[in-house]
């Protein structure tokens, strides 16, 4: 075979190739895209994301924390004057979250770990320092005025006595160091403990809303989450929570673990409301879907806690499949945390329901206003009820029984907003506060004539959004789809450009060789020609033999 035969067979198979490769790149692009996220976002301990998941103190996420300092305490019995409220803050500590005691399961593709959560002040973002007094709602003896509301009338003479002796005030006035982390004593906490009444009482010898939290694992305990190994659907969400699939603080089939850890959620999000499970609160919320925003140059969903975590009138449709499962799981036991005395019987399911009031679900037995949530029995029995600062997005009531609350959406409302294709969390805002219910009481003298008002204790933000390093990636990323397509496009078109470069050259050989064939326009091929010896010149027959002598044709 010639040369040129060779080098037009190699290119030609080249070319072919080059087209065959780029229309599959072109027609299979999205099935790479979709095998290439599975692989990226799935959590593994060499994936990209397992670092960043594992310890989060490269990321600088920064707690904020404002308080409320109640100016008038003195006014609380006078029902012409509001409380006073004056937001003191932020006190800004930089949080770290470490996971640790992480086993991976990689026969049901789940991975357990624990949390543990450090702050450390940082005083160049605070707006004031540890030492500042805050005068506050006496918690301690509000929420034992509250725990003993059910218990014979004698024991609530006793308590009712206590009061009077040891906290003969509504209030307190205690530094914000000991508030958070240090924690105060109080003669109801130690006498409480040394009288063992009360075997779900707080096993805390102090009182502080982060006391013992520090650089602890035991109040986030220990989650068990899908990692989307095998089934990229499941990625991020919490299957069980301190060893069961669901808790005895709520009435089944609320009493469901379900929702996603925060970290990880599955990708191609559509407009459906999400669902997040928080420890803190033990349970999980709806986040419903507001807008589509632009965050960073990059598109998102953004998810906001709104009407369906916030109201009390709630429907929500369950499947009859998946009731009968939420109604077979198993009840937590033995909680430490856990106040049986605020739990009710079960009630008589029935087998047809296919839609619950959720918001009911939630209330154990007494509903609250718009915009408050009920988590005494995740609290040790204390009347503690969550909202959005401000009591944004609640009943107007509850802000208007003070003076000094302002809501305003854009800075006091809860929402994660992810990017669609790949679910990673762009943008986050987690904003709640932390409200005690006071209410009047029959026996406890101390709080007889009280008025029934949610009384605002402090609110906490912390804002997260994807570092600016990412965003980049994250956006070369998004346009996989389109560089896969492109590049596709462009080989079949240089692959086409090489086999008719192939073919162009074999056409221009072979009218080549017909042209040297046909001179003067005369086709060699078609003319008959006689051979004959032509003699060289200046030679002679005698002394030459025929051998000498060439071979022409003759025309």
């Amino acid at each position: 075979m010639r040369p040129w035969t060779v080098r037009r067979a190699l290119l030609g198979s080249a070319g072919l190739t080059l087209i065959i490769f780029g229309a599959a790149l072109y027609l299979l692009r999205h099935a790479i895209f979709g095998k290439i996220v599975n692989n990226v976002l799935s959590l593994t301990p060499n994936s990209k994301a397992y670092e960043m998941w594992r310890d989060t103190d490269k990321m600088n996420t920064y707690l904020d924390i404002y308080f409320f300092n109640w100016t008038n305490p003195e006014d609380l019995l006078d029902l012409s004057k509001k409380p006073n409220l004056v937001q003191l803050g932020p006190y800004s500590f930089r949080e770290r979250r470490e996971k640790v005691n992480i086993v991976f399961h990689p026969e049901n593709d789940t991975v357990s770990y624990q949390q543990r959560r450090t702050w450390f002040l940082d005083k160049s973002r605070s707006n004031g320092s540890l030492d500042d007094k805050i005068c506050e709602l006496n918690v301690v003896a509000v929420s034992a005025a509250e725990k003993t509301r059910f218990w014979p009338y004698m024991m609530q003479q006793s308590l009712s006595y206590m009061l009077d002796q040891f906290s003969s005030k509504y209030y307190v006035v205690k530094t914000v160091d000991e508030l958070l982390f240090t924690g105060f004593e109080d003669h109801l906490i130690s006498m409480g403990r040394m009288s063992g009444l009360d075997d779900t009482a707080p096993p805390f010898d102090r009182f502080g809303w982060f006391y013992e939290r520090n650089g602890s694992t035991m109040f986030d305990g220990t989650n068990n989450m899908a990692t989307g190994v095998n089934d990229i659907e499941n990625l991020g969400k919490v299957l069980k929570w301190n060893y069961q699939n669901a808790t005895n603080y709520y009435e089944s089939p609320c009493n469901a673990i379900e929702g996603s850890a925060g970290e990880f959620w599955p990708p191609y999000r559509t407009t459906e409301d999400i669902r997040l499970f928080t420890p803190d609160i033990c349970r999980p919320v709806t986040y419903e879907f507001e807008k589509e925003v632009v965050y960073k140059g990059i598109q998102g969903y953004k998810f906001a806690l709104g009407k369906k975590t916030l109201s009390n009138d709630t429907r929500r449709h369950y499947p009859h499949q998946q009731f009968k499962y939420v109604e077979s799981m198993t009840t937590a036991e033995g909680f430490s945390s856990a106040d049986p005395t605020v739990i009710k019987p079960q009630p008589e399911i029935d087998r047809d329901f296919k839609e619950m009031n959720e918001g009911k679900c939630y209330c154990n037995g007494e509903c609250s206003p718009m915009g408050v949530l009920n988590i005494t029995a995740c609290r040790y029995g204390a009347p503690g009820f969550i909202s959005l600062p401000h009591f944004n997005r609640g009943d107007k009531v509850l802000a208007s029984s003070f003076t000094g609350l302002q809501p305003v959406d854009d800075k006091h409302s809860f929402y994660i907003t992810l990017e669609p294709t790949t679910g990673i969390p762009i943008d986050v805002a987690a904003r709640l506060q932390v409200n005690i219910l006071l209410r009047p009481s029959k026996s406890v003298v101390m709080f007889k004539d009280v008025p029934t008002l949610y009384f605002p204790m402090f609110w906490f933000e912390m804002k997260v959004g994807i570092p600016d390093d990412m965003v980049g990636n994250l956006k070369l990323f998004l346009n996989l789809t389109t560089i896969l397509m492109i590049t596709g496009l462009a080989l079949v078109l240089i692959g086409s450009f090489i086999l008719f470069g192939v073919a162009a050259n074999y056409y221009a050989n072979y009218q080549h060789q017909f042209t040297q064939n046909k001179p003067n326009g005369v086709d060699m091929s078609q003319v008959k020609t006689e051979v004959v010896y032509m003699d060289k010149a200046g030679t002679s027959e005698d002394t030459q033999t025929r051998t000498d002598r060439r071979l022409h044709p003759k025309l």
